[in-house]
């Protein structure tokens, strides 16, 4: 994490930033029903990206501001990822920790825990900027909703940034477990996008993680702890299958 703080303070106030900039465009935008009837008239799918009612703070907040945030939460999370054990391995850094008395595993399980904690200081970042920005610029959401719809994308970029830190300890490439990583979290969010228009996509919706991120409106409903556990338990899987492949393969210096 010390080797990593320099980009995690820089992608924290990048959030912060582009959070208060969103937000303080919010009052133009309050209560103004003429736009909601406007984008009640476009297409279901053009509605799943933009939000259906950007007058809100909710739907301002879900539409605008958090429906980006699966993308650079997972591109952070991936980079992380494919760059804790792959790219330092491909820079020859991994050889002096390796020559410690430490099980590879255990090596493993640190780098995914501290992948785990910067996303989460990144996810508090968020829901502080958010929540403090939404005082300032009159639109308040209530702390615990919002707090749950944080969690879910936070959670949500975990799972593919556990991926990318899973195929790099297997295969050395951070390469390939940078693109596998995001571009497959980026694909379910485009994914997710267009379920509603194509049947087996929704009928499938219930497989992709950001499914309860951004179309089960968290801002407006009760989050549920399962999909948090969920994407949870399969990130930490994904890391225990690849702890073996990691512990017997040859690992350049």
């Amino acid at each position: 994490m010390q080797d990593s703080r320099r980009s995690l303070l820089w992608w924290a106030v990048g959030i912060a930033l582009y959070t208060v900039m969103l937000l303080a465009f919010f009052p133009l935008l309050k209560g103004n029903t003429a736009l909601g009837d406007l984008m009640q008239s476009l297409p279901e799918s053009l509605r799943a990206l933009a939000g259906d009612n950007l007058g809100t703070p909710a739907g301002y907040v879900g539409g605008k501001l958090l429906s980006m945030m699966p993308i650079l939460l997972t591109v952070f999370a991936a980079l992380q990822g494919s760059a804790l054990i792959a790219g330092q391995e491909e820079r020859g850094w991994l050889e002096f920790p390796l020559a410690q008395p430490l099980p590879r595993a255990t090596l493993l399980l640190g780098r995914a825990a501290a992948l785990l904690t910067m996303l989460l200081v990144l996810g508090l970042v968020l829901f502080l900027s958010i929540w403090l920005a939404g005082q300032v610029f009159q639109a308040p959401l209530p702390a615990g909703r919002l707090l749950g719809a944080v969690a879910l994308h936070t959670l949500g970029a975990w799972l593919f940034g556990a991926l990318a830190l899973a195929i790099g300890a297997a295969t050395g490439r951070g390469g390939l477990a940078v693109g596998v990583g995001a571009g497959l979290g980026i694909g379910l969010v485009v994914l997710q996008s267009v379920a509603s228009q194509v049947q087996l996509l929704s009928d499938l919706a219930w497989l992709n993680p950001w499914k309860y991120a951004l179309s089960d409106l968290p801002l407006e409903h009760a989050v549920s702890p399962t999909p948090l556990l969920i994407c949870l338990l399969l990130g930490g899987a994904l890391v225990w299958i690849a702890a073996p492949m990691f512990g017997k393969r040859d690992v350049r210096g």
